[in-house]
C-alpha cells in the first residue's frame, strides 16, 4: 500500500482501520530504523515509535497531502528523539543531585547503620541455595527478565518465579 493514494490518505484521516494498519505497516520499519540509529536501544526505540505513531494518529486530520506525509512523520520522530534525550539528561541530573545530597546529608552513624544492613543482607543471600541465589542475582543485580533467567539457567519461567518468591520469603525471615 502507498499513502500517495488520496483515497487511502483520506481513509487514514477518517480513522479507517485498514488505512491505519496500512500506515502503521508502511512506516514502522523506516521510522524504527531512524530512531534506532540515534537512540541505540531497541526497547526505547519501540517506545518512541509508538509515541510518534500516537501523535500522528491524533493529528491525522491535519495531514494535507500525501507527498508531505513522510517529512511530517520524520519531523515528529526527530522531535520525539530530542525530547527523549532531554528527559534522559534531566533524569540523570536529578539522580546525580539526589545521590550527591544524600551523601552530603549522611552522618557517620547513618552510614554505619546502612553498612550493617548491607552486611546482614549479604550474609543472608549467601545462605540461600545456589540455584535460588543465582536466580536472585540475575534478577536484581543484572536486571534480567524471568525469560532471560530461565533460558540462561535452563529452567522454566515458573521455576524462576518460585525461586524469587522463596528467596524473598527466606531473606525477609532472616532479616526480621
Amino acid at each position: 500500500m502507498n499513502l500517495s493514494d488520496p483515497i487511502l490518505l483520506q481513509d487514514f484521516k477518517n480513522g479507517e482501520k485498514h488505512a491505519v494498519d496500512a500506515f502503521y505497516s508502511l512506516y514502522k520499519k523506516p521510522v524504527l530504523r531512524f530512531i534506532l540509529s540515534m537512540v541505540k536501544d531497541p526497547f526505547e526505540s519501540e517506545g518512541i515509535f509508538h509515541e510518534v505513531f500516537l501523535k500522528i494518529f491524533r493529528k491525522r486530520c491535519e495531514l494535507e497531502s500525501a507527498d508531505r506525509v513522510q517529512s511530517y512523520i520524520f519531523t515528529i520522530t526527530k522531535n520525539e528523539v530530542i525530547d527523549y534525550f532531554k528527559r534522559l539528561k534531566r533524569d540523570r541530573e536529578r539522580l546525580e543531585s539526589f545521590y550527591k545530597n544524600r551523601i552530603e546529608d549522611r552522618n557517620g552513624e547513618e552510614m554505619a547503620a546502612e553498612e550493617m544492613i548491607f552486611q546482614r543482607l549479604e550474609s543472608a543471600v549467601d545462605t540461600l541455595p545456589y540455584q535460588r541465589k543465582k536466580v536472585l542475582e540475575l534478577s536484581y543485580f543484572e536486571d534480567k527478565s524471568y525469560q532471560e533467567i530461565a533460558e540462561e539457567l535452563g529452567i522454566s519461567k515458573n521455576t524462576v518465579k518460585n525461586h524469587l518468591i522463596k528467596a524473598r520469603i527466606n531473606l525477609r525471615d532472616r532479616l526480621s
